[in-house]
């Protein structure tokens, strides 16, 4: 059901799976501070951290239990963030969405399309019926993008990720259901 996709464009971006050769690419956008604040990223961030991720995105891709995309700005072709679809339930048709931005594309729309675009892929060739999307209850700019695609708000998971600056957070849990989606769903 879940296997490697190609790419997705949209106006602003393109998801398309990750490359050995986005290493470098990746280890650039992963300096930024504010990064492993908010995700399981190891800090510091290195080059071999990059190719392991790249290398387990691929493996899962295989497998088919999550599918990995580098976000790339669709007018210079550079890497600027990363988005998963993982913690996939083929059972119960439902996934959850992860992401994360560079800091000098922040703001720009980026992730919002990026995000779309996802679920777009995940309620239609997918064929998810539930998506989940969660922020720490300290990002407020993460929680906006997420208010932006229709998710509604669920709770709050206390305690439940630890960031790879090793702090504990509480989480906010949104979902979005296929029949709420308005977007284009790509099949």
């Amino acid at each position: 059901m879940v296997k490697q996709m190609t790419r997705i464009k949209g106006k602003k971006v393109i998801l398309r799976n990750w490359k050995t050769s986005d290493a470098k690419e990746l280890t650039q956008i992963m300096q930024d501070n504010k990064i492993p604040k908010f995700t399981r990223a190891p800090t510091p961030y290195k080059l071999k951290d990059a190719k392991k991720f790249i290398k387990e995105c691929k493996e899962y891709g295989r497998k088919g239990t999550e599918v990995g995309f580098a976000i790339i700005d669709g007018k210079n072709k550079k890497i600027v963030g990363s988005l998963g679809i993982m913690g996939i339930n083929k059972q119960c048709k439902k996934a959850e969405i992860g992401y994360l931005l560079g800091r000098k594309y922040r703001g720009k729309g980026f992730m919002a399309e990026a995000i779309q675009l996802a679920l777009g892929l995940c309620f239609g060739k997918l064929g998810f019926n539930r998506i989940v999307i969660s922020c720490s209850t300290k990002n407020k700019t993460s929680r906006k993008v997420i208010e932006k695609t229709g998710a509604k708000f669920e709770g709050i998971q206390r305690e439940s990720v630890v960031s790879g600056d090793g702090k504990t957070h509480n989480m906010r849990i949104y979902a979005i259901l296929k029949h709420e989606f308005k977007g284009k769903k790509y099949r």
